[in-house]
């Protein structure tokens, strides 16, 4: 079929029509063809060609135009240089090109050209020839013959036509430079009625945006829409004046452009052009909510790729409003607007994916697997490709499933992702190798994302992680490095505080206790306001060294403190540091304190033998029997007496008995007794035997263990004891002439310095020394109690 119409590009728009090829008359070409005078072959051709263009009949139209090619030929080959010659020419090829023999035609207009390159047809015959290359998309041929056009044409609106034409050829060669430079001269022609100047507008307008000359072009577009051209022109220069302006800032001229097509009659067809323009301006301008208000205002759709943009600028606001699942019903419906290879489409998908990603992780990994199957073959290097590996590995992270997710974080070429895709994925391979127990790959990729992101916010949390997978893989030292970039660089409060704490305790595995201590003390120094748990296990490991080294009184404090801060983690173990530094340090009253406290928190276990002991005899030498007797009985065996030193049972039994606990006494003397082989000793143990009979009123008994005690011939303060407790046991029998006796030999025994027991005879001499009558005599004794030993109170 014969095509009168310029088929145009897809960049072109409907307002840059292609010119008509119709036949030219006499007004057109301005020229009058002479009449045939010697012959009918050119008179009939020409005539039998006008019959045929007016006929509707086909048949009848094909045989007229094939009469006149014959006859117009005849007369050519019999007179080529008749005056009607170039007429002959031109309706032959108008002949020619309405029976759809185009190469035959094109042979005709080329000769108008070459013949008569200024007669009446050549400029409708370089227009013919144009147009014919044009519908070809033939641009580089056509733009030379509306060149030639130009060059021969005697009407202003072919001149007119050639420029804008020429131009729009140059246009979509790609060529903007000639393209500008002839829509300048049609802007420029001083022709009055300039059909093409609106049009003329219009294109270079769009041409200066698109090379960002926005000022230039602005003003032109304005013009074509201020213009009285059709809806066509200024349709579409509406919206690209809304676009400019929108660029160019100024928000309220664009959506004067813009709501001037969507309010006025006959402009319906650039409608969803100036909405998605007006969506876009808004978009751009983060104004999401004002993007799905134009979105839904209007019910006009685009076609094609256009509506698929449409859709696309308001499922991206629906995403960044957060309003995920309105977003994902829009990409389901580019989606189904374009073919799966189409760009729209393959966006469109990856975005839908997105939306499930936020939406709800569980069904990730399905959707990115129906994602992969569709594009991954024919792009797999997209970077869309590699972020939906990553949002499937993450969420398995998410899952708690690592060792999987590494498996996809491995498929992942971070080489395509976007930055900040990038520096995620290396961040996240790296702790997903961690969990999953790779060490190596962990320290790998956070060496790489440390190395390339210096800067990044996760700098110090990377570090404080490849410390830890360099502790995993044995390399303590490098942990430590690691830690001490993070408080070196104090990139984060948090993360310091941890790698004080995490390198101290390296320090204390490596056995680098003066290093471990350096870093608890900076610790405590630089976060007083640490949680009490942090600082309670700092002040616990601070004493637990110090006390390794030897610094015992700089440990007190600490431990002290780690029990106050967390008594329920700290308090055993920081009481058993706190017994062994004042026991070393021969502090009595506060050990004495400690191990009560051992007692009481049930940790008494944790302390050795030789200190209770110590504390037990500090206890004794204080008159604090009870509390003795306690710490003595933490350390003797009931079960099996003998494994016990002799001298705890011996001691037990003393404290019992000063505490007046007889009955209690008896055991643990007995016991001290049973294995004692040294004769003086063994004196003083029957005399506490003696005392704890007397005290459960078994007289006979405690002289009978008295009687024991002579016969192995004590000396010094045991006889003295030994007469003392005799005289009790005669008080008793309420004999005190011979208790006077006893406690008068006692006192005559005992030395002046002894300022225990010889205070005590001279009390029970004075006593029964009164109760055996004898006033004088026991006021002798009370005076001498009173100036000898003035601090002496009666029991």
């Amino acid at each position: 079929m014969i095509r009168l119409l310029l088929c145009l590009a897809a960049t072109a728009t409907a307002l840059a029509q292609a010119p008509r090829a119709e036949p030219v008359d006499e007004s057109e070409a301005e020229v009058q063809p002479p009449q045939p005078s010697d012959t009918d072959w050119f008179t009939t051709g020409k005539r039998l060609h006008d019959a045929a263009r007016a006929s509707t009949n086909i048949d009848q139209r094909m045989e007229r135009l094939s009469g006149a090619i014959s006859l117009l030929n005849r007369f050519l080959d019999t007179k080529p240089n008749d005056p009607n010659a170039e007429a002959a020419w031109w309706y032959l090829g108008e002949s020619y090109y309405f029976s759809g023999r185009t190469d035959d035609a094109r042979r005709c207009y080329g000769s108008i050209l070459n013949r008569y390159a200024k007669g009446g047809f050549a400029s409708a015959a370089a227009f013919r020839l144009a147009v014919d290359h044009f519908n070809n998309r033939q641009y580089a041929l056509a733009a030379p013959y509306f060149e030639k056009m130009v060059a021969v044409a005697t009407a202003p609106d072919h001149r007119l036509k050639g420029l804008f034409y020429a131009g729009f050829s140059y246009e979509l060669l790609g060529r903007t430079r000639e393209a500008s430079d002839y829509y300048r001269r049609v802007i420029a022609d001083p022709e009055p009625q300039n059909t093409f100047l609106g049009k003329a507008q219009l294109q270079l307008g769009k041409l200066l945006s698109r090379a960002e000359k926005l000022d230039e072009a602005l003003p032109l577009l304005d013009k074509a829409v201020m213009s009285r051209s059709a809806s066509d022109i200024r349709g579409p220069a509406a919206v690209e004046a809304g676009i400019v302006s929108a660029k160019l800032g100024q928000a309220e001229i664009s959506d004067k452009y813009l709501m001037l097509v969507m309010n006025t009659a006959g402009m319906e067809a650039y409608r969803p052009d100036a909405q998605i323009a007006l969506m876009n301006a808004r978009y751009d301008r983060k104004e999401y909510s004002e993007v799905i208000s134009i979105f839904l205002r209007s019910a006009e759709k685009a076609q094609g790729e256009q509506e698929a943009k449409r859709l696309m600028v308001a499922a991206k606001s629906y995403m960044a409003l957060d309003r995920n699942v309105e977003a994902l019903e829009l990409f389901r419906e580019v989606e189904k607007l374009m073919l799966p290879n189409n760009i729209h489409a393959f966006d469109a998908n990856y975005l839908r994916l997105l939306c499930f990603y936020r939406i709800e992780g569980r069904h990730v990994p399905d959707q990115v697997d129906a994602f992969l199957d569709i594009y991954r073959k024919n792009r797999p290097r997209d970077p869309k490709i590699h972020s939906a590996l990553l949002m499937k590995a993450e969420t398995l992270m998410d899952a708690h499933n690592p060792t999987e997710a590494a498996k996809v974080y491995n498929e992942i070429d971070a080489t395509v992702l976007s930055p900040e895709n990038r520096k995620g994925l290396l961040y996240k391979r790296a702790a997903c190798q961690l969990a999953s127990e790779d060490p190596q790959g962990a320290v790998r990729s956070f060496s790489e994302f440390i190395t390339t992101y210096p800067d990044d916010p996760r700098a110090a949390e990377a570090l404080m992680q490849r410390a830890q997978a360099y502790e995993t893989s044995g390399e303590p030292m490098k942990a430590i490095i690691d830690y001490d970039q993070v408080i070196t660089r104090n990139l984060n409060p948090e993360y310091t505080e941890l790698a004080y704490i995490q390198s101290a305790e390296i320090a204390k595995q490596e056995g680098n206790l003066e290093d471990m201590i350096a870093r608890y003390e900076g610790f405590l120094a630089k976060f007083p306001s640490a949680t009490r748990a942090r600082k309670a296990k700092a002040n616990y490991w601070l004493a637990w060294g110090m006390i390794k080294k030897d610094h015992f009184k700089e440990a007190v404090p600490h431990a002290e403190t780690a029990r106050d801060l967390e008594h329920a983690t700290y308090g055993k173990n920081a009481g058993a540091l706190l017994a062994l530094a004042h026991w070393t340090l021969q502090a009595p009253e506060p050990l004495c304190d400690d191990v009560d406290r051992a007692i009481k928190d049930e940790f008494v276990d944790y302390l050795p033998e030789q200190l209770i002991d110590w504390a037990a005899m500090q206890a004794f030498g204080a008159d604090r029997f009870e509390q003795s007797a306690r710490f003595y009985r933490l350390i003797a065996d009931e079960d099996e007496p003998r494994s016990t030193a002799k001298q705890t049972w011996r001691y037990l039994g003393k404290a019992l008995l000063a505490a007046g606990k007889a009955k209690e006494a008896l055991g643990p003397v007995n016991n001290a007794l049973e294995v004692e082989d040294v004769p003086m000793w063994k004196a003083d143990g029957l005399v506490d035997r003696a005392k704890a009979l007397l005290g459960l009123g078994k007289l006979d008994e405690a002289s009978a263990a008295l009687n024991e005690c002579r016969a192995l011939q004590p000396q010094g303060r045991t006889i003295a004891e030994v007469m003392i407790v005799n005289g009790d046991i005669q008080m008793k029998r309420n004999d005190p002439t011979r208790a006077a006796v006893d406690y008068v030999s006692a006192v005559e025994q005992l030395d002046d310095s002894d300022r225990v027991i010889k205070p005590q005879a001279l009390n029970k001499a004075a006593t029964a020394l009164e109760k055996k009558g004898d006033p004088s005599a026991a006021q002798e004794y009370r005076m001498m109690l009173r100036n000898k030993y003035p601090e002496f109170k009666a029991p």
